[in-house]
């Protein structure tokens, strides 16, 4: 009897080990910064990310100007302000492919760059 409990408890946990997940998922971190370039340029560095569908995102934003500056994604309804020396992190997941463009709002003359989820 031991032999047959010992035995089925063997199996039930081989069970419940195969509904366990494999790896979790991996968060896949950015540093973007905003900051002053050449001749009163500003820009949020790197100006492209690619990322895949799915994936979960976290972004650190760090702003490494003088003055404060805004971080938006439209699509994803991201709307940040980071005060000069400042980080802020974000995390988003992606759910569909394309291009996603992130700018600063408060000065709509800045570079930005685009978030591309293959």
């Amino acid at each position: 009897m031991r032999i047959i409990l010992i035995t089925f408890a063997f199996f039930i946990g081989i069970f419940l080990a195969s509904l366990w997940p494999v790896s979790a998922q991996v968060v896949k971190e950015f540093t973007l910064l905003s900051g002053l370039v050449g001749e009163g340029a500003n820009i949020w560095l790197p100006s492209t990310i690619i990322v895949q569908k799915g994936d979960e995102i976290k972004l650190k934003l760090r702003n490494v100007a003088l003055v404060e500056h805004g971080f938006s994604i439209d699509a994803l309804g991201i709307k940040e302000v980071i005060k000069p020396g400042e980080t802020k992190e974000i995390t988003l997941k992606p759910t569909s492919e394309g291009v996603l463009r992130y700018y600063c709002h408060l000065h709509p003359g800045h570079v930005g760059g685009q978030l591309l989820v293959k």
